[in-house]
């Protein structure tokens, strides 16, 4: 079984997965969390405009063995956490909507920690770091994090990249070798190409790591590691996925260990600055 992060993680995590009604009680879960650990089935029912058997039904889909099992983690979780805001999000109160949007970061990386398994990360670090070549895939909003973290890695004289479209992605993974590593960020893990990209990798024999919020998940199922990044976008907004906080968290935490054991790293990182120290306002080599 998959490890738990905060009840307000797994509720984001299986927001889509939810039905229309369960949503409605996530809706209502969310935006009163102070208040809802003292609350009993029928009134979380009245008060989401639902039912009793829709409010144990959408904590079993959660993963809890009742609604009460529900109630008792979250009345855990505030305890050891600071009054917890009503969600507010308006240009009419953009102090407000700063701190709510902080709020839900500081929460969101801390359930990345809890749920990150130290041994999958070190594993994560050595399979790069003996990889011939790596490459990172991606879809959609999260490209551009998949061409941030390629460039971050390739800082430290790896062969690290990710291809500008998936098209591209799909076509370097058709020339991967058992001596090279693909990297996926995926929030769902349920991508019909990425997926493709991952039947080329076992194809090749080549490892695969996966960073998700959705362990559980078609790509996940079938990776070399699996690295679980918590979320809490539908906090935020129910509408669309939007932040990579947390994953960017683990593309950094890669990084800086990978810093921390990689031979060399600052003759690499002296001809990075050679190059292009000019441009940053450095002269010379910095180190």
């Amino acid at each position: 079984m998959q490890p738990k992060g905060s009840v307000i993680n797994e509720i984001c995590s299986f927001y889509d997965r939810l039905s229309e009604s369960e949503q409605q009680i996530a809706d209502f879960v969310m935006a009163n969390q102070v208040e809802v650990p003292s609350m009993t089935t029928r009134e979380i029912a009245a008060a989401s405009e639902t039912s009793a058997a829709t409010v144990s039904r959408f904590a079993r889909h959660l993963g809890y063995e009742s609604f009460s099992v529900l109630r008792a983690a979250m009345q855990s979780e505030n305890g050891d956490a600071p009054h917890v805001s009503p969600t507010v999000i308006s240009l009419d109160a953009p102090r407000a909507a700063m701190e709510t949007v902080l709020m839900a970061k500081n929460g969101e990386l801390m359930d990345t920690l809890s749920l990150l398994d130290e041994r999958q990360l070190v594993d994560a670090v050595r399979l790069i770091e003996r990889s011939v070549s790596v490459q990172v895939a991606a879809v959609g909003n999260t490209i551009p994090t998949a061409l941030s973290a390629s460039f971050l890695i390739a800082q430290l004289g790896l062969r690290c990249n990710c291809a500008p479209t998936t098209e591209a992605m799909m076509l370097s993974t058709l020339s991967l070798t058992p001596n090279d590593a693909l990297i996926f960020l995926s929030k769902s893990g349920h991508s019909k190409r990425l997926n493709k990209m991952m039947d080329n990798a076992i194809d090749s024999d080549t490892p695969t790591i996966v960073i998700t919020n959705t362990p559980d998940s078609p790509l996940a199922r079938r990776a070399t590691c699996v690295l679980h990044a918590a979320t809490r976008d539908k906090m935020l907004n129910s509408d669309l996925p939007f932040s990579h906080n947390s994953i960017n968290y683990i593309v950094e935490v890669i990084f800086l260990l990978l810093c921390s054991d990689v031979p060399n790293f600052k003759a690499h990182a002296g001809l990075l600055w050679k190059s292009l120290g000019e441009d940053k306002g450095v002269e010379g080599e910095v180190f």
